[in-house]
């Protein structure tokens, strides 16, 4: 039989030995700048949830610190045929309640969040899949419509294994806040908005991620106030540091910060329907050329970022084209473009942003605008809670409802070109600004293609084609800025993620 081996020369799965390490001792305090909508993990997406979800759930695959796959709850797979993927599942596991975890186990839980009742974001992450099966009971087997390597990502990332009687036992509103799963941690107290502690599961089969015996969550939303609490000593670790504040981190003798190159990248939505101006391809590229990206990263951004190279893809994610380079800034370029496209005088168009949801939003929106304003783009820069932003993005396609741009920012969590497309390019994303067959007929074929050389050069061609056709204002990339104690031994996430079962004391 064939060993499939998805991006081979960057991840080996082999089978992990479990190393006797000393028990759990301490709490360990962290700050996030929210708790998760829920805590049922076949529902909803998102960073607080993906902060959170690692410690009670184990899934099948484990995405390391650096992207890496590692074995998780299953210790091999194999494709034994091109849409027939096969998995061992690690015996000797049980969930925090005492169900045996096994390969019926596997099977309810990823069949669990098909269920309409549920409502599932989750669920599009295994859109391929077509049938699961339990060959015994430790062996599942997923049949998929098309041949799809995405998959491995949701298997590290949105398939998390829990309890068939435990959750069919109770109704959605009770597992929503009561979870149970196989993970290193038990959730044993969650104030809605206040604070999440989670102690140690007593006989966890990887010790490696129980260093603490509890870890105590605070949901501080202010940044400021976050960093506050790291400097006055009553937290160990924060996340999202503002850059105005690392400096001031950073000059504390027992304090540091830890930075990465982030997967998340910032970009302009330019919804594309009706007689609009961005409707022109001109327009698009005159819009590209015109931000000063490199300076919106120094001056406001303060360097904890990096430009994006004409694409959303940043260059740690599966189909990145290295060949696409960013839009200069050339003022005399877009004004020449914008002239060629009828437009020489400019135009008006509001700019969504949501408050607080992206690092410096607001503040690297009014500064697009100030750009903008240079070839006589008139932006009117709109904040907007998140919640409604949100709805003014799913009513975007309504009959009447006029074009108009949104700042938006995708965390790459996948780090996969599919991830992305999904999300901001694909005609079905909530998000996304453009409807276009022949762009979603591409971006499935691609993650259909079963030779991973010939799914890279159609992911790149892609990337290409987003490019040249400017579908996006593509703006940066930002970076991970956390913040800790120097005795703390945490090391960034490329996804961006901070999972405390990951740290340790020196």
């Amino acid at each position: 039989m064939k060993k499939y081996s998805i991006f081979a020369l960057l991840f080996t799965l082999m089978l992990m030995p479990v190393v006797a390490l000393a028990a759990p001792k301490g709490d360990l305090k962290i700050a996030l700048p929210a708790d998760p909508t829920t805590m049922d993990p076949h529902t909803r997406t998102g960073a607080p949830m993906s902060n959170t979800w690692p410690l009670v759930f184990d899934t099948l695959l484990y995405r390391n610190a650096a992207g890496e796959f590692e074995p998780n709850l299953a210790t091999s797979y194999k494709w034994v045929k091109p849409t027939v993927l096969e998995l061992k599942i690690r015996k000797g596991v049980k969930f925090h309640n005492g169900e045996v975890l096994d390969a019926h186990a596997v099977k309810y839980s990823l069949e669990r969040m098909f269920k309409p009742e549920l409502k599932s974001r989750v669920k599009n992450f295994w859109k391929s899949v077509k049938t699961i099966e339990a060959v015994d009971d430790y062996t599942v087997r997923i049949n998929t419509k098309h041949p799809d390597s995405f998959l491995f990502s949701p298997m590290s990332g949105y398939g998390h294994i829990v309890p068939p009687k435990y959750y069919e036992s109770h109704d959605l509103k009770f597992l929503a806040r009561n979870p149970v799963g196989s993970g290193p941690y038990r959730l044993t107290k969650w104030r809605k908005g206040s604070e999440m502690i989670f102690e140690a599961f007593p006989g966890y089969w990887n010790p490696s991620k129980q260093k603490f015996k509890r870890g105590l969550v605070s949901i501080v939303p202010e940044p400021t106030t976050r960093v506050s609490a790291l400097l006055a000593g009553t937290v160990d670790i924060v996340k999202d540091v503002p850059p105005q504040m690392a400096a001031m981190v950073n000059a504390n003798p027992k304090l540091e910060t830890a930075v990465g190159h982030g997967p998340k990248a910032c970009f302009i939505i330019m919804v594309l329907k009706g007689d609009v101006p961005w409707t022109n391809v001109k327009v698009r590229q005159a819009v590209n050329y015109a931000i000063d990206k490199k300076s919106i990263v120094k001056n406001v951004l303060q360097g904890y970022g990096s430009v994006a190279a004409g694409t959303i893809v940043g260059p740690s994610s599966f189909g990145h084209n290295p060949k696409v380079k960013a839009y200069s800034y050339n003022l005399a370029k877009a004004k020449k473009l914008m002239a060629e496209a009828g437009y020489a005088k400019g135009f008006s168009v509001p700019l969504m942003v949501p408050i607080g949801r992206y690092l410096k939003g607001v503040q690297g929106a009014e500064a697009v605008a100030g750009y903008l304003k240079k070839i006589g783009v008139k932006v009117k820069v709109t904040p907007l809670e998140y919640g409604a932003w949100r709805r003014n993005s799913r009513s975007k396609w309504k009959k009447g409802y006029p074009p108009y741009w949104n700042y938006a920012c995708r965390n790459d969590s996948a780090l996969h070109s599919a991830w992305m497309f999904g999300g901001a390019l694909y005609g079905k994303s909530t998000h996304g600004g453009i409807r276009d067959k022949k762009l979603d007929a591409a971006i499935d074929g691609a993650r259909a293609t079963e030779n991973l050389q010939e799914q890279i050069k159609k992911y790149q061609d892609i990337n290409r084609q987003v490019h040249s056709r400017a579908i996006l204002g593509f703006l940066y990339h930002l970076d991970e800025v956390i913040a800790k104690k120097k005795t703390l031994n945490y090391k960034v996430r490329t996804d961006g993620y901070l999972i405390f079962s990951e740290a340790s004391w020196k």
